[in-house]
C-alpha cells in the first residue's frame, strides 16, 4: 500500500515539474527571450504605427533582434508643421548582424502580412556608411497613417460628388466625349497602322544613322590633327581678341572724357548763343539788313571804281593823260627831279 502511494506521488510529481517547464518554455518563447549577446542602438520616429515593446527587428524578412523599449522625446529636427514630440524605439540586434546595420539604412514599420503584427523591417542598399555602434540615435522611415489617407479620401470622394452635382459642367456629355475620343483614335490607329510602322522604321534608321554620325565624330575627334589645330587656332584667337581687349579698355576712358569734355563745351556754347539770341532778334534782323544795304553800297562803289580805272586806261581825266602821255610823263618826271635837285627854284627864278 505504501509503494503504492509512493508510485502515485513520483508520477505526480514528475507530472508538476513537466508542466512547469513546458511552461517556462511557453513563457520563454512567447515572450521572445534571448540569452545571446547583442548591442542597442536607438531610431526615431514621428509615428510609433502601433509597435510596441517587445516586435520583432528583422533584416530581409529574418528576425535579427527585438524592441526593447518605446519612449517619448523631443523632436529636434522636425518640420515646420511637424510634431514637437516623437518617439524613440530602443532595438536590440543580435552581434552576429551587427555588420548588416550601417548609419545609412532605413528603418520602416510594416507588418507581415495584412493583419499582422506591426515590426521593424532594416533595409541596407549598400555598405557605405558605418557600421551601427552601441548607443546611436538613427532617423526611421514613419508609417503611412490610415486616418490621414481615410480622410484624404474622404475628401476625394466630396470633390468628386460636388463636381458631378454640378450642373454647369455636363459631366456625362465630357465621358462620352472622352470615349467618343478614344474610340477615334484607336480607329486612327488601326486604319494608319502601315503608315505608323513605317513612321517608326524612319525614326529607327534615323537613330541608327545618328549613331553612326556619333561614332565617326568620336573617331575625328581622337584622331583628327585636323580638329586639334583647329581648337588652338581658336585659342591663340581668344587670347588676340583679350590682348586688344586690354589694350583698348585703357585708351577707351580718357576718349570718353574728352568726348564728355567736348559735349560739355558744345552745350555750353549752345546755351549762350541761345542766351545771346534770346531777346535780340530785332537788332539781329536790323543788322542783317544792314548788312544787305552796306552790301549793295560796296558793289556799287566797286562798279564806280571799275568805271574810272577803265576810264584812266583809256586816257580819260588827268590821271589818264599823265598815264596814256609818254611825253607830258617824261615832263613832269623831269621837273620833280629839278625841284628835288633844286627846291628854290619854287620861290624865284635864276
Amino acid at each position: 500500500m505504501q509503494k503504492k502511494e509512493t508510485a502515485i506521488e513520483v508520477k505526480v510529481g514528475a507530472l508538476v515539474l513537466f508542466s512547469s517547464a513546458l511552461l517556462v518554455a511557453f513563457v520563454l518563447l512567447l515572450g521572445d527571450f534571448s540569452f545571446s549577446d547583442g548591442f542597442e542602438f536607438d531610431v526615431e520616429f514621428n509615428n510609433a504605427g502601433g509597435l510596441k515593446p517587445g516586435a520583432d527587428v528583422a533584416i530581409a524578412g529574418i528576425s535579427v533582434g527585438n524592441v526593447k523599449q518605446l519612449r517619448f522625446t523631443e523632436n529636434e529636427n522636425r518640420d515646420p508643421e511637424g510634431a514637437a514630440v516623437a518617439v524613440r524605439a530602443t532595438l536590440k540586434i543580435d552581434d552576429e548582424y551587427a555588420d548588416s546595420v550601417r548609419d545609412n539604412s532605413q528603418f520602416f514599420i510594416t507588418t507581415r502580412g495584412v493583419l499582422g503584427e506591426p515590426y521593424i523591417e532594416i533595409v541596407t542598399n549598400n555598405f557605405d556608411g558605418k557600421p551601427v555602434a552601441k548607443g546611436d540615435v538613427l532617423k526611421g522611415v514613419d508609417p503611412p497613417r490610415m486616418d490621414i489617407i481615410i480622410s484624404k479620401a474622404t475628401e476625394l470622394i466630396s470633390s468628386l460628388n460636388e463636381l458631378f452635382d454640378d450642373p454647369n459642367i455636363k459631366t456625362r456629355e465630357l465621358i462620352s466625349n472622352t470615349a467618343s475620343l478614344m474610340k477615334t483614335l484607336d480607329s486612327l490607329v488601326v486604319d494608319n497602322r502601315e503608315d505608323l510602322d513605317q513612321t517608326i522604321d524612319s525614326v529607327r534608321l534615323t537613330s541608327e544613322e545618328a549613331a553612326k554620325l556619333m561614332a565617326a565624330l568620336n573617331v575625328a575627334v581622337d584622331d583628327g590633327n585636323a580638329l586639334r589645330s583647329t581648337i588652338n587656332d581658336l585659342s591663340a584667337t581668344s587670347r588676340n581678341a583679350r590682348n586688344i581687349a586690354s589694350k583698348v579698355d585703357g585708351k577707351i576712358d580718357p576718349l570718353l572724357d574728352d568726348l564728355g569734355v567736348a559735349t560739355s563745351n558744345a552745350r555750353s556754347v549752345s546755351e549762350s548763343a541761345d542766351r545771346l539770341i534770346t531777346g535780340n532778334e530785332g537788332k539781329i534782323t536790323a543788322s542783317l539788313d544792314n548788312l544787305e544795304v552796306s552790301s549793295k553800297r560796296l558793289a556799287s562803289m566797286s562798279a564806280d571804281a571799275e568805271d574810272v580805272v577803265q576810264g584812266i586806261k583809256r586816257g580819260e581825266g588827268t590821271v589818264g593823260a599823265l598815264l596814256s602821255e609818254r611825253e607830258l610823263y617824261d615832263d613832269l618826271k623831269e621837273m620833280l627831279r629839278n625841284i628835288k635837285q633844286r627846291p628854290w627854284k619854287i620861290v624865284w627864278k635864276e
